[in-house]
């Protein structure tokens, strides 16, 4: 019993060092992405007159675990894999979204300056969509309740349980935003579509739901 008891632990050990150790190299691939596209400009003068609070910014990140999302979470060229909401404070623009602690130093819902968000994003990436029909006030009310999960200091939802509000990733905040909270959109409730949803970037720029306002990707396949 004793000996099975060992190889248990000796293997849930074996299981968590292989899981920091392809973070700890996530992380470099990250940095090298980072430091080799450091001087390339993300967002022109010009894109960046279009964006309005409350519109949200899709960017394809550096290293392998973004390289997997981008290949199976999206259809045709995009492949983006991270989302957060455009928000405005003092005339600048700010990013709230939702981080793991594997790749950031903050747990869940954090708050970064547009420009620190986009040196993360790989060039010529990046899709800034709006919820269609929307108005300034829409805009402003989208934008207070990504507030409201930031000073509630959501964490992340590592499991995936898109119906827990307790932990939030990153696309599940903006959905129930929009959905649950401001019942501005209608999505799935069938449970296995609610999941082919939930576990997808493709919904975050599809015209049923959105206008796309920036597509860095120039292409029609995102409908």
């Amino acid at each position: 019993m004793k000996k099975l008891f060992f190889i248990l632990i000796l293997l849930f050990c074996l299981l968590a060092g292989s899981y920091k150790l392809f973070f700890y190299f996530d992380h470099q691939s990250e940095v090298r992405g980072q430091t080799k596209n450091k001087t390339v400009t993300r967002l022109n003068k010009d894109e960046l007159k279009l964006i309005k609070e409350g519109d949200f910014i899709l960017r394809k990140g550096f290293g392998f675990f973004s390289d997997y999302i981008s290949k199976n979470l999206n259809d045709g060229d995009i492949d983006v894999t991270h989302a957060g909401i455009i928000i405005k404070q003092n005339d600048s623009l700010f990013v709230i979204h939702s981080l793991s602690s594997d790749v950031s130093d903050i747990d869940g819902v954090q708050k970064q300056p547009l420009s620190d968000f986009l040196l993360y994003s790989a060039p010529h990436k990046i899709i800034v969509t709006r919820i269609k029909s929307t108005d300034t006030i829409c805009g402003k009310n989208i934008a207070k309740r990504a507030n409201y999960y930031l000073e509630r200091k959501v964490p992340f939802d590592h499991h995936g349980d898109y119906d827990d509000e307790e932990k939030l990733y990153c696309t599940e905040m903006i959905w129930k935003i929009l959905e649950k909270d401001l019942h501005i959109v209608t999505i799935p409730i069938v449970p296995k579509a609610r999941k082919d949803f939930f576990y997808s970037m493709m919904p975050m720029y599809n015209t049923e739901y959105f206008d796309i306002i920036i597509n860095q990707y120039k292409t029609d396949n995102y409908k």
